[in-house]
């Protein structure tokens, strides 16, 4: 994938991420505490799979995109 494509990918994927905790927020509000929790680590877990494509499949080319590089 080249740099540009690269950098669009990780914004939606950032994208993706923003929308999955505004909904974590509003399960919280709505949803009974053992539920939320449940839900909580269920989205938890897409995003450490999301991040683990970003890592393998974006960083690894472009370490540029990280943002946590100096």
């Amino acid at each position: 994938m080249d740099a540009k494509s690269a950098a669009r990918f990780k914004w939606h994927i950032e994208r993706v991420i923003e929308e999955l905790s505004l909904a974590l927020t509003l399960a919280k509000e709505a949803s009974p505490a053992d539920e939320f929790l449940s839900l909580r680590m269920s989205v938890g877990d897409i995003i450490s799979q999301i991040d683990a494509v970003l890592q393998d499949n974006i960083y690894k080319d472009h370490p540029g995109l990280d943002g946590m590089k100096d």
